[in-house]
């Protein structure tokens, strides 16, 4: 079940309120039970000074002239027990109840002493105090008075109710005045909403960060940033489809035209030259579309899905090169490769290195007279491992070294097969690697040096 933001702001804000309840409401129901405790006992003491002012000498012996009638109106109510004691200091009882305790020993004159005991099954306050008597001020006498608890809890509860009844309502107010801010609170994300659901499947537009509290905005900038990387996805797939149609119309509709003559053809002899049109225009169709996966997939907006890992440019360039043999030997081409001494280590996705390394050495190859030379080389220090490839062929002039990694972009006067796309590929590559491309002169002779420079570390940035 899914978390509702709103639910949980009010279950948060309402735990709180809730224990501060709690702990008014215990504080309260404390303070009016001390209350009515306080009333009462004073109501005690007054009771105490009733028998005191009932003490007589008759005869020279102290009495207490207490009649029932009297004792009635000691009561505050006919739902209240009422007793009383009259002792000697030297705890001897004069009149009174025999239930109650026998006195404290340690009394202060005129000091009450109050406590709480059991009479049977019911609970009582006794309040003990040391008086001397109107008419027997020679000797201090000890008056006990107890009355059950009846009264003092029924008021405490009438002063508690008091209290509580009006808490509740304060309470169930807060709750519905942070429920109504919550929800105030949150309109703002409805806006957000709101704006989104309106949208077109097409509009990949920055959603606006002035209709979003100041909270919202780091959600806001993080939908931005995907759908800018979606729209970027999608100018790779469409910048894919207009490459892939524009470059395979032509060489589609020259095998459709060789196959169309082919039909007409009955001698074998031509037959088997239109087969080796057809067949070569298949190998530039096939490398044609080799190339322009290649590039899709190291494309900076494609979502193509890169293995990082260690990569060893010495091996790959051994590999790329094995395979380049055959064309080399068939134009007898000195290719060679100088491999680092020291280990040549880089972190990056070990296909689309191999698509740069190929590339590189396919234009070598490809724009080198026969007989000429291709050397690849490879040299490290602490910041860079440098792969370089160089040729003595036609060189690359000055004005064109920053067309050559157009997309179709061929020099004039270019022989051969290519299709404008292998440099434009190690552009891409090296901008994902972190690596940079630097175009010389053979020094040698005529010819180019192209050098790649890759970062010597072990976290190259890669999309």
């Amino acid at each position: 079940m899914k978390a509702s933001i709103k639910k949980q702001l009010v279950l948060w804000l309402a735990i709180p309120l809730g224990g501060l309840w709690l702990i008014s409401t215990i504080v309260g129901y404390n303070a009016a039970f001390k209350f009515a405790n306080d009333v009462y006992d004073s109501e005690l003491v007054n009771s105490s000074d009733s028998v005191a002012a009932r003490i007589k000498v008759k005869n020279g012996h102290i009495v207490v002239d207490l009649p029932p009638a009297a004792q009635a109106i000691l009561r505050h109510n006919n739902t209240t027990r009422f007793f009383y004691q009259v002792l000697k200091s030297n705890g001897e009882r004069i009149a009174g109840d025999s239930v109650l305790p026998a006195p404290t020993l340690d009394l202060k004159e005129g000091s009450p002493k109050f406590s709480t005991i059991k009479i049977g099954q019911s609970t009582v306050r006794l309040a003990e105090i040391k008086v001397l008597a109107p008419e027997a001020d020679t000797e201090p006498i000890i008056i006990q008075v107890a009355e059950t608890m009846r009264n003092r809890k029924e008021l405490s509860i009438q002063i508690f109710m008091n209290i509580i009844i009006p808490q509740i309502l304060m309470v169930i107010l807060g709750a519905s005045a942070v429920w109504m801010g919550v929800s105030r609170g949150l309109e703002p994300l409805d806006s957000v909403q709101k704006a989104l659901a309106k949208r077109s499947r097409m509009d990949l537009s920055p959603v606006s960060e002035e209709i979003a509290p100041e909270e919202v905005i780091p959600l806001i900038v993080s939908i931005n940033d995907l759908l800018y990387r979606l729209r970027e996805d999608i100018k790779a797939q469409q910048r894919f489809v207009a490459n892939a149609s524009h470059q395979l119309r032509t060489p589609l509709a020259g095998l459709k035209t060789y196959s169309s003559v082919g039909l007409n053809i009955n001698s074998l002899v031509e037959m088997k030259k239109v087969m080796i049109k057809i067949d070569n225009g298949l190998d530039r169709t096939t490398h044609l579309v080799n190339q322009l996966l290649a590039l899709a997939r190291n494309d900076p907006g494609s979502s193509t899905y890169f293995v990082i890992k260690a990569v060893d440019l010495n091996l790959a360039v051994s590999e790329v090169i094995a395979d380049r043999i055959s064309l080399a030997t068939k134009k007898k081409i000195d290719l060679s490769f100088d491999a680092c001494p020291y280990t040549a280590i880089l972190n990056g996705d070990a296909t689309s290195i191999k698509q740069l390394i190929g590339n590189l050495l396919d234009n070598a190859l490809l724009y080198t007279q026969e007989e000429g030379k291709v050397a690849v080389s490879i040299t490290s220090d602490s910041n860079k491992i440098i792969l370089s490839i160089k040729d003595n062929g036609p060189g690359i002039p000055n004005a064109e070294r920053e067309k050559i990694f157009e997309r179709f972009y061929r020099i004039d006067g270019s022989t051969g097969i290519g299709s404008g796309l292998g440099l434009a590929i190690v552009r891409e590559v090296a901008r994902n690697h972190d690596a940079q491309i630097i175009i010389e002169n053979n020094d040698n002779s005529n010819g180019t040096v192209i050098k790649i420079a890759f970062p010597n570390s072990e976290n190259p940035r890669v999309n």
